[in-house]
């Protein structure tokens, strides 16, 4: 796919994985639509977009669990552009401790955002692509959605459904000229999830990383997609979910301290 001139989406752009790969595409000379629920950093990406080369950059107000606000949000895109050529589920909220410590409203935002979110913007999206027979979706995953991580139960599980259906996607559209990718991210610096400057956890890939792969992807679409030199998952398994486990591993034990 050409990058320079095609509308790409991201979501949960406002800072982190979502914040680089709006730049990095930016830098490209894509025309962007970036949603989240903070508008003012949203703003501030937007900003930063433009000034990385972006002949188009749009934001709007978008909570994807909410599926009313993705169609809204996917229709906007098409009154704008009248196109749409890669759409990046980026959105998406974490939560490290044990299960029976979590409440309703933790379970249902983590449900919403992670896997709802995914469903809500592909469903949106899918009748122009297919129209069209082109297009990109590309799901950001995480390492956790092939090797799960204890105190990071239900986090997983929403990964481990966004992996199931990506592939069962792929499947119903081939053929169609619509791709679905995958991107597994590992534990990765610059975002809110493992954000705490003071005491930072180990080894983590910059967001920069994250978002050079998932341009890569959308210009040369693949099943899947992590960030390595070698895309060998026996390998990645054992390395990446190590970090992750270290990871949520050290956040438990400061809640515990706190």
């Amino acid at each position: 796919m050409r990058l320079k001139g095609a509308v790409v989406v991201v979501t949960g752009a406002s800072s982190g994985i979502g914040e680089a790969t709006a730049i990095a595409f930016a830098r490209r000379g894509a025309r962007l639509e970036l949603g989240a629920r903070r508008l003012e950093k949203l703003n501030s990406v937007a900003q930063r977009c433009r000034q990385a080369g972006s002949p188009d950059v749009n934001v709007r107000l978008l909570d994807v669990g909410q599926r009313a606000s993705a169609r809204a949000f996917i229709a906007a895109t098409l009154r704008d552009h009248e196109r749409l050529d890669v759409l990046i589920n980026n959105a998406g909220v974490g939560w490290a401790g044990r299960v029976h410590d979590m409440t309703e409203e933790k379970v249902d935002e983590l449900i919403a955002t992670n896997l709802k979110g995914v469903i809500n913007t592909t469903q949106a999206t899918l009748p122009w692509m297919l129209e069209r027979r082109r297009g990109v979706i590309i799901n950001v995953a995480s390492v956790v959605g092939f090797r799960p991580s204890p105190y990071s139960a239900l986090y997983s599980a929403t990964k481990h459904a966004v992996v199931g259906f990506s592939h069962a996607l792929r499947g119903e559209l081939s053929g169609t000229g619509v791709k679905v990718c995958v991107v597994y991210p590992g534990v990765t610096g610059g975002t809110e999830f493992f954000k705490d400057p003071d005491r930072p956890i180990g080894f983590q890939y910059p967001a920069s990383w994250v978002a050079n792969l998932i341009v890569r992807t959308a210009r040369y679409p693949r099943r899947d997609a992590m960030v390595l030199p070698l895309r060998l998952a026996h390998l990645a398994e054992p390395v990446l979910g190590g970090l992750m486990d270290h990871a949520i591993g050290e956040i438990r034990r400061r809640n515990l301290q706190d």
